[in-house]
């Protein structure tokens, strides 16, 4: 089979086109899985942040409860006494 010179150069360049974009897919491919890494951590960081703070929130008020708990101790108690 005889190929003219201009369709193996242009076999040639279609190979060569197709190994830039699989390598450019490649990248993006990287790319795109170092943005996923990136978005958990950042996500994980917010949410330990979100927990902390949901934490925070329940231990002051576990503090409120405590409280009114020992006021209305003491108030039964001067009843009581």
């Amino acid at each position: 089979v005889h190929h003219s010179t201009q369709s193996v150069n242009e076999i040639d360049s279609l190979k060569q086109r197709i190994k830039e974009l699989e390598s450019l897919l490649e990248k993006e491919r990287e790319s795109h899985h170092l943005d996923m890494e990136r978005i958990k951590t950042e996500n994980y960081g917010a949410l330990e942040a979100s927990q902390t703070r949901y934490q925070g929130e329940l231990a002051i008020q576990r503090e409120n409860f405590q409280r009114q708990v020992e006021k209305l101790k003491a108030k039964l108690e001067s009843f009581e006494a």
